[in-house]
């Protein structure tokens, strides 16, 4: 029998699902073995009542002529009438849960038929499920074209980490005590504003100034949105009829990747603001990710790509 439980890995949420077979050693109360939710959680009452909080599964059962027993509660009359109530509902639940005498235990990937991992599965789970909000959606759809665009891995992860709020801005150091003082948490480049993902990346002076010569290399005439996930599907939604999606995706994560590695310069190599040699490295790094590392590569030199992208995207 399969028992979902949900695991949460750097940020994610994982699913995965426990067969109990010969040992059972999963803590009963503490562990997520039968649903999706602690069962010391779902019965919290008799949970307290009860002596046997640390103890797994293998302790609160036995096998009687090949058949489990369950022992979870060995005297009922001493529950309190909550308990009482609450180990009624659990019973009904545990009537259904045999381990596989036969089988050890063991961890499967419950999405698919044959019980093994596979990203794809996972990133089904976590793109694909149904969004719990209007920003969420927007998040996800954002993610899901970054996700299928040409880009080294380490520059999907960075989009993510962008897209999701997730970089070390000054301003998520501070959430995180990291930074005390306010003084340090104001934009790097120098225009006294608290350096959140937003500031950054879109509204800072250097940011819009950057924007704007990209806008015009794009031959957009679009104005940024204050947000940098409407400004992301706001990019891609303006040139869809005239470029690929994907191939307008990477430009735009170009642009992020380039000011966060330039800003990066100035916090720990005492780098000077350079508004053009940010702009030279966004052609130069979506280029190269377009013409040299896609697999549908984009049909032009270095220097035809500088002049016009928009005929090659």
């Amino acid at each position: 029998m399969l028992i979902g439980d949900d695991t949460s890995v750097v940020g994610f949420t994982s699913r995965i699902a426990i067969r109990l077979g010969v040992g059972v050693k999963v803590p009963f109360w503490l562990s997520k073995w039968l649903g999706n939710i602690e069962l010391y959680r779902a019965y919290p009452n008799l949970f307290q009542e009860l002596g046997s909080q640390d103890k797994c599964v293998q302790e609160l059962g036995a096998w009687n002529q090949n058949q489990w027993m369950w022992g979870v509660v060995d005297d009922v009359s001493v529950l309190s009438h909550l308990a009482k109530e609450e180990w009624c509902e659990l019973r009904q639940i545990l009537m259904d849960v045999e381990p596989k005498r036969t089988e050890l235990d063991c961890f499967v990937w419950p999405l698919n038929g044959s019980g093994v991992y596979t990203v794809k599965d996972y990133y089904n789970c976590l793109i694909m499920e149904n969004s719990v909000g209007v920003e969420d959606s927007r998040t996800k759809e954002a993610w899901a074209m970054v996700w299928k665009s040409w880009m080294p891995s380490k520059v999907k992860f960075f989009a993510w980490r962008l897209l999701k709020d997730r970089l070390a801005t000054r301003a998520q150091l501070a959430k995180r005590g990291i930074i005390a003082d306010a003084n340090d948490c104001l934009c790097v480049f120098g225009c006294n504003v608290l350096e959140d993902r937003n500031h950054l990346f879109i509204s800072c002076f250097l940011a819009a100034g950057v924007w704007r010569k990209i806008h015009q290399w794009l031959g957009s005439d679009c104005q940024s949105k204050p947000d940098c996930c409407d400004d992301f599907i706001q990019l891609v939604g303006v040139l869809k009829n005239r470029a690929s999606p994907r191939r307008v995706g990477v430009i735009w994560v170009a642009v992020c990747w380039c000011i966060w590695k330039h800003r990066n310069e100035i916090v720990f190599n005492n780098g000077v603001c350079d508004a053009e040699e940010i702009i030279h490295n966004i052609k130069m790094h979506s280029w190269w990710w377009l013409a040299i590392g896609s697999k549908k590569k984009v049909n032009c030199n270095f220097f035809e790509w500088f002049q016009c992208p928009l005929e090659y995207l």
